[in-house]
């Protein structure tokens, strides 16, 4: 599944893509949460809070850089937001 094919699926709540969408990019958005704290379940936490804005909002990417940059700026966000 190419990564426009999951932007419309999320867009259109496609259970199936939000869950591959959130596999796909756990792995390393996990990693950037765990530098704001040192806490695993705080991270993820952090890391889920930021999924469902992802998902709240996917509709608004624009293409004017990567969805992967997208979603980090919203993890960082999510994580600031909680400290």
């Amino acid at each position: 599944m190419s990564e426009k094919e999951l932007i419309q699926g999320c867009i259109h709540n496609d259970r199936k893509c939000q869950e591959h969408l959130y596999k796909l990019y756990f792995h390393k958005m996990m990693t950037m949460c765990m530098k704001y704290t040192r806490d695993e379940d705080k991270a993820l936490q952090i890391l889920n809070d930021g999924f469902l804005k992802v998902f709240q909002k996917v509709s608004s990417f624009r293409s004017e850089g990567s969805f992967e940059g997208w979603i980090r700026k919203i993890m960082v966000n999510a994580a600031l937001l909680r400290y």
